[in-house]
């Protein structure tokens, strides 16, 4: 039960976010795997002064795009397992929270016999 002034987790909606940021994040491996063979040989430039500096540019911009794939990569995955492990915790505090107050509840005597009325003993 949640009220204005408190807090619970559901978690369906962020686990579900999570396995499509997992998603994503192998989803974007796979277009750098791709990328890096796609544009691996390079001996199209030849073996001139020409050719060379065609391809120093050409492996130039190559790196430099397979490296922000990469960077995506780790920011979607990294972002996953953050969420989760944040979700994973909030959750378990949320749970502990809940048994403290069972605990609490459990230690008073609610009516019956010998009641004193709800105080501790």
């Amino acid at each position: 039960m949640s009220g204005e002034n408190s807090f619970d987790v559901n978690p369906d909606p962020l686990y579900e976010g999570t396995a499509e940021l997992a998603e994503l994040g192998s989803l974007a491996w796979q277009i750098k795997a791709e990328f890096d063979a796609a544009l691996a040989d390079t001996s199209y430039a030849g073996d001139d002064e020409n050719g060379r500096k065609i391809k120093a540019w050409d492996e130039s911009n190559r790196d430099g795009i397979s490296g922000t794939i990469t960077a995506i990569a780790g920011v979607l995955e990294g972002g996953s397992d953050a969420i989760l492990l944040n979700l994973n915790a909030t959750s378990s505090t949320q749970s502990d929270i809940l048994d403290g107050i069972d605990q609490e509840i459990n230690a008073y005597d609610i009516g019956g016999e010998g009641s004193d009325g709800g105080r501790r003993s």
